[in-house]
């Protein structure tokens, strides 16, 4: 078996894209993601006025190698909608709120999805520059 230099030569060539390439695929998937998770926290936070839906924000900060995404709600009452909290009146704790946890729940299905889509990508782009 025999190799010709050019070859050699493409598959280096084609390397060098892919690696150039992954760096906008993580953007890329990074994107979806949080964006995908905005979409499913704001379906399952509950509605009242719609200021607590309305205010899902996200952020993406890369840190080396790694994309991480923020999801975040800045009203002050958001936390207490995810977690729960207790009833006090009086200064006597008469019962207590189930948390709804629309957070806690789309990180983990995110968690549970991210990997695929991120593979789905570096297939496709892989595919795109052999010319499969």
């Amino acid at each position: 078996m025999a190799f010709e230099f050019d070859e050699v030569k493409k598959l280096a060539d084609n390397i060098k894209e892919l690696v150039i390439a992954s760096g906008k695929i993580h953007k890329k998937v990074a994107e979806r993601v949080a964006l995908l998770a905005i979409r499913k926290v704001k379906m399952l936070t509950p509605v009242d006025t719609g200021d607590l839906r309305n205010n899902w924000k996200y952020h993406i900060i890369k840190h080396g190698d790694t994309y991480k995404i923020v999801i975040y709600n800045q009203l002050e009452y958001a936390l207490f909608v995810e977690k729960g909290h207790r009833i006090v009146i009086a200064g006597q704790t008469v019962g207590f709120v189930d948390g709804q946890f629309m957070l806690e729940l789309t990180e983990k299905e995110m968690e549970r999805i991210a990997p695929r889509m991120w593979e789905r990508e570096i297939e496709k782009e892989w595919g795109r520059i052999l010319g499969e």
